[in-house]
C-alpha cells in the first residue's frame, strides 16, 4: 500500500504533509472515527513515510520498495509498535502497557517505545482499540504521552471523542475520520474481491456505512437476511418493538460468541438504525423542500414523526451505542432503548 492506491481522508493527508514539511508534527494523535475506514492503514502510511530510507523524511512519501517499507507493511520493523486488545479480553490491559507484575517497565508497550530506535531516525507506535482504555489503564499511559521519547510520534485509535478519557484527549491532538465515500468502498470491494462485477460492489458499498469492514461482514447472507429483517420490522405499523428487541438479542446469541464479538454485533445493529433514521431525517428535510413528492418506503419508514422527533431516536440510539462497552447486559441495554424509542416516538 502506498498513497497513490490509498483512498479517501485527503484533508488529513495534507494536514499530516504539511506538518511534517514544516517539522511540526506532534508527538501523540487520538485519530478518531468509524471502524473500517483506513485509520490503522492511514498510520501506517505515516510510519513508512517517517522511516522510508530512499524519499526526504520531510515529504510524505513512500518508495514502497526499501526494506524499510517492506517490514512497515508486514509490521515486523523493531521501530514500529503495534498494540491492539487480546481477542480475547474486552479492554487493552496494564500487563499490555507495562509489563507483567514481575516485570513491571522492564516489559511491555512503553518500555519497548523507549528503546533506542534501531533505524537511529525515531519509534512509532499505534495503539488500536483505544476506546477500551479504562482510568487506572489510561494513567499508566500517561507517562508516556507526556514525556514521549525523542522523535517518537504516538496514535492512538478509537471510533469516538466521546469515548476517551480526558487526560486522554487532553494530551493528544485530535484527528477525526470520516466514513469513506460509497465510490472509494466500491473500489475497496473489487480490490478485495468481495464480489466481482461493479453493479455488485456498488449495491453492497450502499449499505456498508462507509466502511470495508461493514462491507465485509455484509457480504455474508446470514447477516444480510438479518438487515433485511431490522427494516422490515422499522416498516411496521404499529412498530412491533418487543419483537424487534427479541429479534436482536436471539441474532446475537445465535450468530456470536460472547464477549466483544457479541458486543460488535450489537453496535452493527444499532448503527443499521441509526443508518434507517437519517435516511429518514434526509427524507423529511428533503420532501419539505419539494412538496408533492412521495418518499419511497425504502427511506421513510418514519414518514409521520417530526424532524425533532427522528433527531430524538438518533441521539437515544446514539447513547444506546456508546453504552454498549459499559458492560451492560444486551438484553438490559436494548429493553430500555426500545423502551424510550416507544416512550420518544409515541409508537
Amino acid at each position: 500500500m502506498d498513497w497513490t492506491t490509498f483512498l479517501g481522508h485527503q484533508r488529513q493527508k495534507t494536514w499530516f504533509a504539511n506538518a511534517i514539511g514544516q517539522s511540526k508534527l506532534a508527538s501523540t494523535f487520538l485519530m478518531v472515527g468509524p471502524t473500517g475506514i483506513g485509520k490503522k492503514t492511514f498510520c501506517k502510511l505515516i510510519a513508512k513515510s517517517l522511516l522510508c530510507t530512499q524519499t526526504d523524511p520531510k515529504e510524505l512519501s513512500v518508495c514502497n520498495r526499501c526494506e524499510t517499507c517492506v517490514q512497515v507493511e508486514k509490521q515486523t520493523h523493531p521501530d514500529v509498535l503495534y498494540l491492539a486488545r487480546d481477542p480475547e479480553k474486552s479492554v487493552l490491559t496494564i500487563d499490555q502497557l507495562l509489563g507483567s507484575d514481575g516485570a513491571r517497565m522492564r516489559e511491555g508497550f512503553c518500555y519497548e517505545l523507549r528503546i533506542r530506535p534501531y533505524s537511529n531516525r525515531r519509534k512509532i507506535a499505534i495503539i488500536d482499540d483505544a476506546d477500551t482504555l479504562k482510568e487506572d489503564t489510561a494513567n499508566s499511559l500517561l507517562k508516556t504521552l507526556e514525556e514521549p521519547p525523542p522523535g517518537a510520534v504516538i496514535f492512538l485509535l478509537g471510533t469516538s471523542e466521546k469515548r476517551q478519557l480526558s487526560t486522554i484527549r487532553s494530551r493528544s491532538q485530535i484527528v477525526r475520520f470520516s466514513p469513506l465515500a460509497d465510490a472509494h468502498v466500491a473500489e475497496l470491494i473489487l480490490r478485495h474481491k468481495l464480489v466481482s462485477e461493479p453493479s455488485g460492489a456498488r449495491e453492497l458499498a450502499q449499505r456498508a456505512h462507509g466502511s470495508i469492514q461493514y462491507a465485509q461482514e455484509l457480504n455474508d447472507p446470514t447477516l444480510l437476511e438479518f438487515r433485511n429483517q431490522i427494516h422490515a420490522y422499522l416498516q411496521q405499523r404499529p412498530m412491533d418493538f418487543i419483537g424487534f428487541t427479541k429479534s436482536i438479542i436471539d441474532h446475537l446469541n445465535q450468530s456470536t460468541p460472547e464477549g466483544q464479538p457479541r458486543r460488535d454485533r450489537l453496535k452493527w445493529c444499532l448503527d443499521e438504525v441509526i443508518d434507517v433514521l437519517r435516511n429518514s431525517l434526509w427524507t423529511q428535510l428533503h420532501i419539505g423542500s419539494q412538496k408533492g413528492t412521495e418518499p419511497e418506503d425504502r427511506f421513510a419508514p418514519m414518514r409521520n414523526l417530526s424532524t425533532r422527533t427522528i433527531i430524538e431516536l438518533i441521539e437515544l440510539t446514539q447513547e444506546a451505542r456508546e453504552n454498549i462497552q459499559r458492560f451492560i447486559a444486551p438484553a438490559a441495554l436494548l429493553e430500555a432503548w426500545s423502551a424510550n424509542i416507544c416512550r420518544t416516538a409515541r409508537l
